[in-house]
């Protein structure tokens, strides 16, 4: 299969154009809200508090942006994420050049971005089975599985750190809004719902009916719940070790630490690029569920490295295992979402994914913090290679890895 076939669909390339550029401007705000923020005189105290403001508005709205995917049509939840942040990002911008942007409007321009942001990703996973045929799925989520990070992560900050260095803080700031702006105009060419999406919106008579309804479908789901439950065991062990103890231990243990750790970290990127554009060659696996938690519990083994060596090879190179497994196992996730869950519900279920894996983020670098106070930092590394594998032995050993033979579309929840 060509990973690149899905863009010779027109509304596919126009929700891929949204998409991309949408992953731009979340990059690019990310470096412009800091250095606008410092511009301003603040204090690591003070950039912190303004900062943060954009993570409380992610998960403020994550789960709110599943229900309103499924309530209402998709792309009209596409065009209202893209004007309202192309409004605050002009206008925050304005306002610094005239010289009225203060700490609390960056701050709250932070957290409208955030939160606004976080219904883009629901709508648009639950869109794409709606342009897609069911053929090309995997195909579309090696696509945005490569480029997300690609462009949200290196192009962007690159891009906008290039704009507000020739220029000025505001400079980035517009530079994003161009982008929303492009973006929204692509949104604008997608097609009105077509009949399967309009017949699958019957929401409930509340939202909170219909955010219930969500956790109900993940608890009674055998293969969701599996995976959920295995994604948010990774994501406690991994993420505290990966952001906090790599860069301390390579800092400490070479000259160039900071240099070192940007040079394993972009073999972490390599490898999910990689790894996704590879599995978007692919037909969904027919036992997608062992697929995705052997691709996960594999990616994770070579986390331990660091507990034996500090040799930056040894570490690049399972960082690069490591994301290109991780790679793999998302663009399975995606399809299986896309081609098992109802289309009424995929916005509620892709919402509470996105929930997870960015709730556990934090809970997962303070139990981090805490426990290398009183743990030996191998210990912890050991833990986020095993403690995946251990999951993994668990819920095979209780039957919970079996990969149902037919989709709850067809049959019900499994």
């Amino acid at each position: 299969m060509n990973p690149l076939r899905p863009l010779t669909l027109p509304t596919y390339r126009r929700l891929f154009a949204a998409m991309v550029l949408t992953v731009f401007a979340q990059g690019a705000w990310a470096l412009y809200l800091a250095v606008q923020t410092l511009d301003l005189g603040a204090t690591p105290a003070t950039l912190s508090g303004v900062v943060a403001w954009s993570g409380i508005g992610l998960l403020a709205g994550s789960l709110p942006a599943g229900v309103l995917a499924d309530r209402i049509p998709k792309k009209s939840v596409i065009v209202g994420v893209l004007t309202l942040n192309l409004a605050v990002a002009t206008a925050t911008s304005t306002a610094a050049i005239v010289g009225m942007v203060t700490f609390w409007i960056l701050a709250v321009s932070a957290f409208i971005i955030g939160a606004s942001t976080a219904f883009f990703f629901p709508a648009y996973t639950a869109l794409v089975p709606v342009l897609v045929g069911s053929d090309d799925l995997m195909a579309v989520n090696g696509l945005e599985g490569a480029t997300r990070p690609l462009v949200g992560q290196s192009l962007a900050p690159a891009a906008v750190g290039a704009v507000i260095g020739a220029s000025m803080p505001a400079a980035g700031g517009y530079l994003i809004a161009g982008a929303l702006g492009i973006a929204l105009i692509a949104a604008l060419r997608l097609p009105a719902a077509s009949p399967a999406e309009s017949e699958a919106e019957a929401p409930a008579p509340s939202p909170l009916r219909d955010l219930l309804d969500g956790f109900g479908y993940v608890a009674r789901t055998r293969w969701v719940r599996s995976s959920v439950l295995f994604a948010a065991a990774m994501g406690l062990v991994v993420t505290g070790p990966l952001e906090v103890l790599l860069p301390a231990l390579l800092r400490s243990s070479h000259d160039n630490g900071a240099a070192v750790y940007g040079t394993v970290i972009a073999a972490l990127g390599i490898g999910g690029l990689a790894g996704s554009l590879l599995a978007g060659s692919w037909p969904t696996p027919s036992r997608f569920l062992h697929a995705m938690v052997g691709a996960w519990t594999l990616g994770c083994l070579p986390l331990a490295v660091p507990a034996i060596t500090s040799n930056p090879w040894a570490i690049g190179a399972g960082l690069a295992l490591y994301g290109a497994c991780i790679g793999i196992g998302m663009v399975i996730w995606g399809t299986v979402l896309q081609e098992h869950v109802p289309l009424e519900m995929l916005g509620r279920i892709a919402s509470l994914d996105f929930f997870i894996s960015i709730a556990f983020m934090p809970l997962s670098i303070a139990l981090t913090g805490l426990l290398s106070r009183h743990l030996h930092t191998g210990s912890l590394f050991i833990a986020a290679g095993l403690v995946p594998l251990a999951t993994a032995i668990l819920l095979a050993v209780l039957g919970q890895l079996r990969t149902p033979e037919t989709t709850p579309v067809e049959s019900g929840a499994q």
